[in-house]
């Protein structure tokens, strides 16, 4: 599978079988566990601030509830409370654990931080020699920080390097990722491998394919690209006319040839 797709199974698949995705594997959008980020999401409550509307759109659709709206019909469903809390909700409607997507975001604002970090004590500095005043931050411009994006490099909390090139763009990289499914409609992404562009080449792609949990319907042995067994000696392969390119007859060699080996 591939990332979105990946993706789309925490949501929209809420109602679906997982089974059928047991064993799947495919290439996310890196990923690591982020320090406090559970505790974070335990503490979230649309209730304690009602201006944000982002956090009650996510309410009504992972608890099927609603908020009454001011101006608008009520709604014949049930009332989203603050008792409603996002670790109560099964795997697939909600996932605990940050995913790529938000780890990429997460890494792109303090990158921007950090730029802002460097330019205010540029400005400080210069402001401080020639007219012993500060930045004036308010009335940065976005172009202002690119320069300072390019090459940055530091320790996110989770303790990863995030390095920028010098073009300010982050090095790519993918972890592949194991589903596995349970009976009881939850699931587990176990990581099985990775993609990573700054190693040497040709060491870019790493499997442990002896972690890989595979779907039951899948036997693991090699399929066999015959029809029937191998020639043995003294007898070569003639196609079968009609018949796919596998399958053959072992005739005898012609006079004055000979095979000294099966399959011949």
């Amino acid at each position: 599978m591939t990332a979105q797709i990946d993706f789309i199974v925490s949501g929209f698949l809420i109602n679906w079988d997982l089974q059928m995705f047991h064993g799947a594997i495919s290439f996310t959008v890196h990923s690591t566990e982020v320090a406090g980020f559970k505790e974070f999401l335990q503490t979230i409550n649309p209730l304690s601030d009602y201006r944000d509307g982002f956090l009650q759109e996510v309410w009504e659709q992972a608890f099927d509830c609603s908020f009454p709206k001011p101006g608008l019909q009520e709604m014949h469903s049930r009332q989203c409370t603050g008792e409603m809390k996002l670790e109560d909700l099964p795997g697939p409607a909600f996932e605990m654990e940050m995913t790529g997507q938000s780890y990429s975001i997460y890494n792109a604002v303090y990158s921007v931080a950090h730029a802002l970090q460097d330019l205010y004590m540029l400005g400080f500095s210069r402001k401080t020699t020639t007219m012993r005043k500060k930045t004036d931050l308010p009335n940065l411009q976005s172009w202002q920080l690119h320069s300072f994006l390019q090459g940055i490099s530091f320790n996110n909390s989770a303790g990863e390097r995030v390095f920028l090139n010098e073009k300010g763009e982050a090095t790519g990289g993918f972890d592949i990722t194991n589903l596995i499914t349970f009976p009881n409609r939850s699931f587990q992404r176990v990581k099985v491998g990775k993609m990573d562009l700054k190693a040497p080449k040709g060491k870019e792609l790493l499997i442990g394919e002896d972690v890989i949990v595979w779907h039951t319907v899948f036997n693991q042995v090699l399929p066999l690209s015959r029809c029937n067994d191998p020639c043995f000696c003294g007898s070569w392969k003639k196609g079968i006319e009609g018949n796919q390119f596998c399958c053959y007859d072992c005739v005898p060699c012609p006079e004055g040839k000979i095979s000294n080996q099966n399959g011949g």
